[in-house]
């Protein structure tokens, strides 16, 4: 291995390092609670060297959002493999579902935190986001194409299905379904994303 890729692979250890104390961080204290100088202490490096992969903390969290994006795509990739189109959108809200409930503090950086979104500036960041997004809509459209909605605009019933799914996952997320049993919170989020879904057969 030559200097130069040696230095790139140095460097790409460093922003990895970087990147897992920031997210360890978050998980315990959430976006307000971290800064640019608690996550050098982590690694035990100066804040300046934080400044040298990343401009700001919004910036920072962006590119964690990218990993979190990353992984939530690999959570929902199993429903492409279904043929059916219903049974690959109830599958598809199942797995968002769990994903939330699984990793409600990535889920918290992705869709519910405002800061990191004013690092935008690298759109292909969101590449991801836009491709999961089309598959849930094309998904949506198999389902009109087969008569399993009476509405035909995709469009509409996949953003009202999302934005149902997403308050499901929200109140988890923020703890707001504590006067339910753990062990039934999930199992209610499901429950109602089924309902909404079987409602808008019926528009």
């Amino acid at each position: 291995m030559g200097i130069s890729e040696r230095k790139e692979r140095e460097k790409e250890e460093m922003r990895q390092r970087i990147l897992e104390a920031a997210l360890h961080l978050f998980r315990e204290r959430g976006f307000e609670g971290v800064s640019i100088r608690n996550i050098a202490e982590a690694i035990e490096y100066s804040p300046a060297t934080i400044y040298l992969y990343f401009k700001d903390k919004n910036e920072l969290f962006y590119a964690l959002q990218f990993e979190a994006m990353d992984i939530k795509r690999n959570h929902l990739l199993p429903s492409a493999a279904i043929e059916d189109p219903w049974e690959r959108l109830l599958d598809f809200g199942r797995r968002y579902i769990d994903f939330g409930f699984k990793h409600p503090d990535l889920y918290d950086l992705l869709f519910i935190i405002k800061a990191p979104m004013d690092a935008l500036e690298n759109q292909q960041c969101w590449t991801l986001g836009v491709a999961t997004h089309s598959f849930f809509v094309e998904t949506v459209q198999a389902c009109i194409d087969k008569r399993y909605f009476k509405s035909t605009d995709a469009d509409t019933i996949a953003y009202t299905l999302w934005c149902h799914a997403h308050g499901l996952v929200s109140l988890f997320v923020r703890e707001r379904m504590r006067m339910y049993p753990p062990e039934k919170r999930e199992v209610l989020a499901w429950q109602s994303y089924e309902m909404i879904i079987k409602m808008a057969q019926t528009l």
